[in-house]
């Protein structure tokens, strides 16, 4: 064999097996992106181990949205106020979800207004957490849906927001 044809040979597999690894890895970010756009959409993990340990309040039936009114506002505002006030921020360096407490991360705040809307009659089941990215980071907002929109809390933010 002539070392032209074997050249010939090396090129064709070298072209072959290149377009072979490109479909491949095209593959691997279709799905890498498919993936994160799941968890994007889910509940995060810790969410659902909190939930584990209180399962009392993480019910999976009742409304998945309620009547907005002046009231409603009135009491999802003072819940903000009065949580941003209470818990000191801190940077966790193992991530606990706790409620009620003193001191915390995103996911705390999230967790301690979620359980005083919870205890004020509002149904855990029109409430949801979310995570988002902040300055590459992730980040945690409770969001209560209503019929005029979603109403955001974070501690990010002094006052809940309809969006």
């Amino acid at each position: 064999m002539s070392s032209e044809h074997h050249s010939g040979r090396n090129w064709s597999l070298l072209l072959i097996f290149g377009s072979m690894a490109i479909a491949v890895l095209a593959g691997l970010f279709w799905l890498a992106s498919a993936l994160l756009s799941l968890v994007n959409a889910a509940e995060p993990i810790a969410f659902s181990i909190y939930c584990m340990d209180h399962i009392d309040e993480c019910p999976t039936k009742g409304p998945r949205s309620i009547r907005y009114s002046a009231t409603l506002m009135q009491l999802v505002s003072k819940v903000q106020t009065q949580v941003n006030r209470e818990i000191t921020p801190r940077r966790e360096t193992i991530d606990v979800w706790s409620a009620d407490v003193s001191s915390g991360d995103c996911d705390d705040y999230v967790m301690t207004k979620r359980r005083r809307l919870i205890r004020a009659g509002i149904p855990a089941t029109a409430m949801r957490v979310t995570v988002s990215r902040r300055f590459g980071e992730g980040h945690v907002v409770l969001i209560l849906r209503t019929d005029k929109g979603e109403i955001v809390l974070d501690n990010l933010h002094h006052t809940a927001y309809l969006r």
